[in-house]
């Protein structure tokens, strides 16, 4: 029996660049891992996806407002 379903063919497709990222002033990401309380993690993943926000995104932003208000 013949299916609805065409085979997808993904050589053809362009791939999809990266968009910048909001260290787009550096010439590679570098990762950074540590540790957080399950708590933590559920509560920053929560008001990303709130705030449509990837978690790398609301990372740099908290830490450019935190030196902001340390060097005002």
């Amino acid at each position: 029996m013949a299916t609805s379903h065409r085979a997808r063919n993904t050589a053809t497709r362009k791939p999809v660049k990266p968009k910048p990222s909001a260290s787009s002033d550096t010439a590679k990401d570098a990762p950074l891992n540590f540790k957080v309380s399950a708590d933590f993690r559920r509560e920053f993943k929560t008001y990303a996806a709130q705030h449509n926000k990837k978690l790398n995104q609301l990372l740099y932003e908290a830490f450019a407002a935190l030196k902001a208000k340390d060097a005002g």
